[in-house]
């Protein structure tokens, strides 16, 4: 049996995940004792502007980011598949911590229902044992919004152009949280039937910036 672990509210929560992936707020995730994203085998991307995290860390491990500008690093993990800055059980530099480390938040996966494949054992039993709230309306109009934007990005991935809907279950997670107003009064039956103009909203939207 799966221990339950609370998400929140859900439109707070989206609320604060959009602002989060606009670089305010440091996305205050209560992981308790999970420290699966640090032992995952994943790799860290650092940004110029991780100022902090760029000090706290080894150069040694730090290796430009292949494809973007000089200046963006990749920290890789060790033979455990840790983030070697995770020591003791916890990350030695949590204040300093890198922007993506920051930013990351499992329960956008518990949000979408989308299948997990790529994640590691611990992260998929986080995300499992999710569990939101629901106080109004709206928090269950733009949880089903969410829903269907997943599965239709998962669905109709090879109606849009070739590569523009990421590989990675948590990148489709994070693009369905972007166009979630696409989908408001929708149902799949509704969405299959206007794909062709929902798959070019969903490019011009996340072309545009907007």
């Amino acid at each position: 049996m799966v221990n339950k672990s609370s998400a929140g509210e859900f439109s707070n929560w989206f609320e604060d995940f959009i602002r989060t992936m606009k670089g305010v707020g440091d996305g205050d995730v209560p992981c308790g004792e999970c420290v699966g994203c640090c032992t995952s085998s994943k790799f860290i991307h650092i940004r110029p502007t991780d100022k902090t995290a760029l000090k706290a860390i080894p150069k040694e491990l730090m290796f430009q980011a292949p494809g973007l500008p000089k200046g963006y690093y990749l920290l890789g993990y060790d033979e455990k598949g840790n983030c070697p800055m995770f020591k003791t059980g916890n990350c030695s530099i949590y204040e300093s911590r890198p922007e993506t480390c920051r930013q990351y938040d499992c329960r956008v996966l518990a949000a979408t229902n989308l299948k997990i494949i790529e994640e590691s054992e611990e992260i998929r039993r986080k995300v499992n044992s999710w569990e939101f709230e629901f106080t109004s309306d709206r928090s269950v109009e733009l949880h089903d919004s969410v829903k269907l934007a997943g599965e239709f990005l998962s669905k109709y991935a090879n109606k849009f152009p070739a590569g523009f809907v990421p590989p990675l279950s948590v990148q489709v997670a994070v693009m369905a949280i972007r166009v979630q107003s696409l989908f408001l009064g929708h149902t799949m039956d509704s969405a299959k039937k206007d794909y062709r103009v929902l798959v070019d909203a969903i490019v011009h939207k996340c072309t545009s910036g907007r």
